[in-house]
């Protein structure tokens, strides 16, 4: 009999969506495979948060979603515990928040709205999250190397160079652009990668565009409590990283120096509104020597609101940095 009770129970769960262990099951694994992984990671808070109140303790259910500002335009706790994956839905990002909706004959019959802040969706503080950094880095899946370019996208630069049609942050400086020369005569185009082009090669560089050419970066990144901490990976495992969290990065170059080149780089999450910063010293030689370590100083996890202060304060300070 016991057995049976315990049976009626689980069964009663999965078909209102959560499952043995606590969680809610909302995503098919098929849109799971779809999304990206910052969506991934929208799905994952959607199906843990509202599960995780119903242990929430030194405050109330109430206050807990007020301070997290998540909140209900639509329905109640009690009808979201009554989701499943076979409920359509729709997720959408509006003016750095999250509105995500399910349907009951095509129209809205459970609206959940919160911010799309890294640490909320993350479920963890911006001291773990920060000390994770790393092991985040060099965990990401390795992208093979894939390099389309159609040339309709691409503007004269000068007489021998081409220029994607790019956009900027900020500032007109700070912009995803790529480089090319032509190859195989007037039908291809080839990334620019050279010594008479360090600047633009370096662009290039930290865009994913020069296939074989990977460098050491010697990392020093600030934690919470105003310290820092110190690591080496290699350039191809941020590079995997940046793709794989679907991050944008915008690249300005800061002084030409004659040991090398100091850059800022911004690598920007429009999914959970945050940046990450770099402040980077390039050797003069980082083109043609394999040993060349790229030395960088790192933020991470800016929100999005607090970059423009912060980069144009860190753009000052830096020219008097001693690397």
């Amino acid at each position: 009999m016991r057995r049976l009770t315990a049976l009626f129970a689980c069964l009663i769960m999965w078909s209102v969506g959560i499952n043995i262990y606590g969680q809610q099951k909302l995503f098919s694994k098929q849109v799971r495979m779809e999304a990206n992984k910052p969506m991934n990671q929208v799905m994952d808070f959607l199906e843990n948060y509202f599960v995780g109140l119903k242990n929430v303790k030194g405050t109330t259910v109430t206050d807990k979603m007020a301070d997290d500002k998540v909140h209900f335009r639509k329905g109640s706790l009690s009808d979201y515990y009554n989701l499943c994956e076979r409920v359509p839905f729709s997720i959408n990002l509006v003016d750095k928040h999250y509105e995500v909706s399910w349907y009951k004959e095509d129209a809205p019959y459970i609206t959940v709205v919160f911010p799309a802040q890294c640490d909320l969706i993350m479920g963890k503080s911006q001291k773990e999250i920060q000390n994770e950094f790393r092991s985040a880095i060099v965990s990401a899946n390795h992208s093979d190397f894939r390099l389309t370019i159609n040339p309709k996208y691409l503007e004269m630069y000068d007489d021998t160079i081409w220029i994607s049609k790019r956009e900027h942050y900020e500032l007109e400086s700070l912009n995803d652009a790529s480089y090319f020369i032509r190859s195989n005569g007037d039908t291809g185009f080839s990334p620019l990668f050279d010594n008479l082009h360090k600047s633009l090669s370096a662009a290039n560089l930290f865009q994913g565009m020069i296939d074989k050419v990977d460098r050491k970066m010697y990392v020093e990144q600030s934690v919470y409590g105003m310290t820092s901490v110190k690591y080496t990976i290699k350039l191809s495992q941020w590079l995997d990283y940046c793709k794989e969290q679907n991050l944008k990065v915008y690249f300005a170059v800061e002084e030409e120096r004659e040991d090398g080149l100091m850059v800022m780089v911004i690598a920007q999450s429009s999914e959970l509104c945050y940046n990450h910063l770099l402040s980077v010293i390039l050797a003069d030689d980082f083109i043609g020597n394999p040993n060349s370590v790229i030395k960088v100083k790192l933020t991470p996890y800016i929100p999005t609101h607090n970059i423009k202060n912060l980069f144009q304060k860190e753009s000052r300070k830096s020219r008097k940095k001693i690397w």
